[in-house]
């Protein structure tokens, strides 16, 4: 994944709910946070692709969909913060 990846809206904002809740969360949940429903799938596609956040098809009767940060993804979250501390 380029740098640049992380600049696309939406896309800091859902690493850094996901890492502050620490559990998987829905698509709805992140269109919440993110406003639009194609900004979130494309954010959600490219965190997944870049593996720094799981996508789980749950085995319930709707099939719901769960995304939670991968070990890399918890890192690159992490990387993130400190450097906008330091500037």
């Amino acid at each position: 994944m380029k740098i640049d990846a992380l600049a696309k809206r939406g896309t800091m904002r859902i690493l850094y709910t996901l890492a502050e809740k620490g559990e998987a969360m829905n698509f709805t949940e992140f269109r919440r946070l993110v406003g639009s429903p194609t900004t979130t799938s494309m954010c959600l596609q490219s965190l997944v692709g870049s593996g720094l956040v799981k996508k789980e098809i749950q085995a319930d009767r709707y099939r719901s969909v769960r995304y939670s940060l991968t070990d890399r993804g918890s890192r690159v979250a992490r990387l993130v913060r400190e450097l906008e501390k330091a500037l």
